[in-house]
C-alpha cells in the first residue's frame, strides 16, 4: 500500500469546486471555531473585512457581573452588543435547547473582566451545557445557537480538486530532463544522462526511465484515493463518519474529493465556504 506523507495533506487547503445544489442563493457560513479563531497566547485576533457576527463576537468587553440572569437577559445584552449598522440577528433554536432543559428563564451566574463578547458567550453556552454542549454559527447576519447534535444534523456536500495530490511526475523519453538530486537540493530542472528523466512523485516515491503502462496509473489512483478517504476518516473528527458510525460520507472520482458532512468537518479540511439556504 503506498503511504503518502501527512505533512503534505496537513498543509494543503483543499480547493472546494462546487456543491450539490441547485439553489441560487449563496450564504456565507461560519462555525464558532472559525468565527472566534484564537492566536498563539490565546487572545481572539482583530481581522480585516470582519463581518457583522464577527464584529460583534470580538468586540471588546471590559466587564460583566451577572448574578442569576436570566438566558433571555443574556441574549438581550448579545444583541445590544452589535455595532451601529451592523445589528445581528440572534436566532435561538428553544426546542433544541430544551432538550438540555434550557429556556428563556435558565439563571446565569458570570463573572469576567477584560474579555470578548465571544468569550463572554463561550463561557454561558458552556455553564447552560449538561450533556449535549452548545454552539453556534454564522450564517451572514444570523447567529445561530442550538446545541451541537442539532447542527450536526445538518449535512453540506462541497467538492474538493484533489488533483495536486494525485499529480506524479512520470518517466519519460526525449523530454526536458530533470535532475532529482537538483531538485531535492531546492534547485531547478537539471539535465541528466541518456535522456532519462529522474522523477520523484509527490508522495515520495522516484524512479528510473520509462512508461507506466495506463491500468498500472489508475491502480495506483484508486489506492491513492482509498489512501485519501482512509486518512480523513482517522484524522478529521472520526466519530463524524459514517464507518466510524457517524453520518458522513466520502467519495473519489477523477480526482475529485467529494465529502458530505458537517459545517465543521468542511472547515477542518478546506476552511470557510459558501452555503446555498
Amino acid at each position: 500500500m503506498l503511504r503518502f506523507k501527512i505533512a503534505l495533506v496537513v498543509g494543503l487547503l483543499l480547493l472546494p469546486v462546487g456543491a450539490a445544489s441547485a439553489q441560487s442563493r449563496r450564504d456565507r457560513a461560519m462555525s464558532a471555531r472559525e468565527l472566534t479563531h484564537a492566536g498563539d497566547d490565546g487572545h481572539i485576533r482583530v481581522d480585516r473585512g470582519l463581518s457583522a457576527i464577527r464584529s460583534l463576537l470580538l468586540k471588546h468587553v471590559d466587564s460583566v457581573n451577572w448574578e442569576e440572569k436570566s438566558f433571555s437577559e443574556v441574549l438581550d445584552w448579545l444583541r445590544e452588543q452589535s455595532a451601529e449598522g451592523q445589528k445581528v440577528n440572534v436566532v435561538v433554536q428553544w426546542r433544541a435547547l430544551s432538550i438540555e432543559s434550557v429556556d428563556e428563564d435558565t439563571f446565569v451566574s458570570l463573572k469576567m473582566e477584560d474579555t470578548t463578547v465571544a468569550e463572554v458567550l463561550n463561557e454561558t453556552l458552556d455553564q447552560l451545557s449538561d450533556v449535549d454542549p452548545l454552539t453556534y454559527i454564522g450564517i451572514n447576519n444570523k447567529l445561530k445557537i442550538s446545541t451541537k447534535t442539532d447542527f450536526d444534523r445538518r449535512l453540506f456536500v462541497r467538492i474538493y480538486n484533489i488533483d495536486d495530490i494525485f499529480f506524479e511526475i512520470r518517466n519519460f523519453r526525449g523530454s526536458p530532463q530533470i535532475n532529482l538530486n537538483q531538485q531535492q537540493q531546492g534547485g531547478g530542472g537539471g539535465g541528466g544522462a541518456g535522456g532519462v528523466a529522474q522523477v520523484q512523485s509527490i508522495f515520495g516515491q522516484s524512479g528510473g526511465g520509462g512508461n507506466q503502462d495506463n491500468d498500472d496509473n489508475e491502480d495506483q489512483d484508486e489506492e491513492r484515493g482509498d489512501e485519501i478517504i482512509e486518512w480523513i476518516q482517522t484524522t478529521v473528527l472520526p466519530d463524524s463518519w459514517q464507518d466510524n458510525g457517524g453520518l458522513g460520507t466520502m467519495a473519489v472520482m477523477n480526482k475529485m474529493l467529494t465529502v458530505r458532512n458537517t459545517l465543521e468537518v468542511h472547515e477542518i479540511i478546506g476552511g470557510p465556504f459558501d452555503i446555498n439556504e
